[in-house]
């Protein structure tokens, strides 16, 4: 399996995953739903592990890279749902899945060299999402967005992008050390204590409602896969493209929001989509 098809599994994940993550992000907050999700994939890959019968070994100068991978994806994940929690899906999704400009120079800096067809199909990729992303005025004026809320959630949509590439770059480093269950299980840890201590931290804290359990747990799962199938790659060739290839999240996650929730898809944003499956599949033929 190729990296491109990898990260055609986390976009796949990461896209449904954000169309759940709308609705308890706005019953019971973005904290509270992202600490929920962490301890639900914690569980997860304990469970993975002890089946598995992996085992952790502590790598100490080498420690700080599953630590930056889990603390900013928690802070990636809680800027996320928070934009979630305020604007449409339509205009978060595909402005948090820009974060494989930033990874790019990552791996440019680091030694990566794409092929032509790549590095066009790459840029397909970031022209997609500036097509499905141009749509911020429209969604205001037809009340889909309160007002005065626009440039918050582009921010915080935007913010979520750059956490998502320095973490996704951080945990590919890491994977080859540790190990790709490893390193997703080590970063969960970190990111779990991050996020609970803003958690602890918040004031009002209550019961979370049950029926938002199943979802939580679902939304789990599918964190923990598509971060899963992104460090795994790693430790194959051209492990950058799983990074580019995942973003394609925002396109499913505007699909979803389009069929389940009737949101709005002006055509441009629906030349962004096509643009972006388009390159996803010359990427996974790369």
């Amino acid at each position: 399996m190729n990296a491109a098809l990898l990260g055609l599994i986390a976009a796949l994940s990461w896209g449904l995953h954000d169309f759940l993550a709308r609705f308890p992000s706005r019953a019971v907050g973005a904290v509270t739903t992202v600490f929920a999700v962490t301890v639900a994939g914690l569980v997860v890959l304990s469970v993975w592990l002890a089946i598995d019968g992996g085992t952790i070994e502590i790598v100490w100068p080498s420690l700080w890279l599953v630590a930056v991978t889990g603390i900013v994806f928690a802070a990636a994940t809680l800027t996320l749902f928070s934009a979630l929690a305020l604007g449409p899906i339509s205009i978060v999704a595909p402005l948090a899945g820009s974060y494989p400009a930033l990874a790019m120079i990552f791996a440019v800096a680091q030694g990566t060299q794409p092929s032509l067809t790549q590095w066009a199909a790459i840029g397909a990729v970031m022209v997609g999402v500036v097509l499905v992303s141009r749509s911020g005025g429209h969604y205001e004026a037809s009340g889909h967005l309160p007002p005065g809320k626009l440039k918050i959630v582009l921010g915080l949509a935007l913010l979520a992008s750059v956490c998502f590439a320095v973490s996704l770059t951080a945990g590919q480093a890491a994977a080859p050390i540790f190990g790709d269950v490893q390193t997703v299980w080590l970063a969960r840890c970190f990111g779990l204590g991050a996020i609970g201590i803003v958690f602890l931290a918040k004031p009002g804290k209550t019961a979370i409602p049950g029926r938002w359990l199943p979802v939580l747990a679902v939304m789990g799962v599918l964190d923990v896969a598509a971060l899963g199938t992104i460090v795994a790659a790693g430790s194959l060739p051209d492990a950058a493209l799983a990074t580019v290839v995942s973003s394609a999240f925002g396109a499913v996650t505007v699909l979803l929001a389009r069929a389940f929730l009737k949101e709005p898809v002006a055509k441009l944003q629906a030349a962004g989509i096509v643009v972006i499956f388009a390159a996803v599949a010359v990427l996974a033929g790369a």
